[in-house]
């Protein structure tokens, strides 16, 4: 933890400013320590990063850091920028300059991918244990000296309220939360006047006949099938559907009827024909297993409700970035809502 970044910091349980203790550290990064509030709660820095939650808290979304671990996502970076970037910001000039809070940072590759583009300071919140093994190999080669990594929830980041004059990001994580209105209003409440909080949430389908199969015959109980499974079974299951996703006209109806999940995975200048389908499998296999997996909490969202509750965190739609696009149907991929608050 760089000591820089102590200012922001607070005690999640109360809010209260932190004081810290340093065991060792190397310059002004702090490697063991610990950060202790006015009401006397501890909260422990081992290996570089400060710890607000207990292991029997993270193993609640073990699955999440068993997946991120075996994916790394780190191969996908093309997909963010056509995707992510290219319809939710534009271009990667919106992460230049700016403070962010990466929010559910996974395996870290978003975060680098933002220090990259020339992010002043990327904070990553992560719950799992991914950020003591492929988070720490992400970064085990790079110097990142505006990078740091806290492991804690995100329905109470121990963040000062309106802290964050930069981009507070919270990208397909927010639905595997307990409430999805708790969360996006903890973490828009971490946003200073003249930020934003960038997020989006899986959306309820809309009601017909296709939404009854998927929810009553094949996704619904598949899901419930599935959330008590071991990491094994459901990676063989993912895997499965990733052949079958090579298979012309197969491959298409396991997705429509979400047996699986691929996403758009358009083909690289000059890649070549069995390049691009290892790049549909392996896309095929993240996703399904990302919707599968045995996660505590998937929650969608009917439009209306999400409506709701972002003109509720700002009432004035101008400075709700996306606030149409987003509600479109084919929504645009990987688009997200930026809300502004000033």
């Amino acid at each position: 933890m760089h000591l820089r970044i102590l200012p922001l910091l607070c005690d999640p349980a109360t809010g209260e400013a932190l004081s810290i203790e340093i065991t060792r550290q190397d310059g002004d990064e702090v490697i063991e320590g610990v950060l202790v509030s006015p009401a006397g709660n501890c909260y422990p820095i081992r290996n570089r990063i400060p710890r607000f939650v207990e292991p029997e808290v993270f193993e609640s979304v073990r699955s999440f850091g068993d997946q991120w671990n075996h994916f790394n996502y780190v191969d996908f970076k093309q997909n963010w920028l056509d995707h992510t970037v290219r319809n939710t910001f534009g271009s990667t000039e919106a992460f230049r300059d700016r403070v962010i809070v990466d929010c559910g940072g996974g395996s870290g590759s978003q975060s680098l991918w933002m220090l990259e583009a020339g992010a002043r300071e990327v904070i990553m919140l992560e719950l799992s244990h991914s950020v003591d093994d492929v988070v720490a190999r992400n970064i085990e080669n790079a110097a990142w000296p505006n990078f740091t990594v806290i492991q804690c929830s995100i329905d109470q980041p121990p963040i000062r309220q309106d802290a964050i004059d930069g981009i507070v990001i919270c990208h397909n994580v927010i639905q595997h939360t307990e409430s999805v209105e708790k969360t996006a209003r903890a973490l828009f409440g971490i946003v200073a006047p003249g930020g934003e909080f960038v997020f989006n949430c899986y959306r309820a389908g809309k009601a017909g006949l296709l939404t009854f199969i998927k929810n009553r015959l094949t996704y619904g109980p598949l899901r419930r099938a599935f959330r008590d499974a071991s990491f094994e079974r459901i990676l063989a299951y993912s895997r499965l559907m990733g052949l079958l996703r090579l298979v012309p006209g197969i491959g298409k109806l396991t997705n429509k009827l979400r047996l699986s999940l691929t996403g758009k995975v358009p083909r690289l200048s000059e890649e070549s024909w069995l390049d691009h389908k290892r790049r549909i499998y392996r896309q095929t296999v993240l996703n399904t297993f990302d919707m599968f997996g045995s996660h505590s909490y998937q929650h969608q969202i009917p439009d209306a409700t999400l409506r709701a509750l972002v003109l509720d965190l700002q009432p004035d739609a101008g400075r709700i970035g996306n606030l149409e696009p987003y509600f479109t149907r084919p929504q645009p991929t990987g688009i997200a809502l930026r809300v502004r608050k000033g």
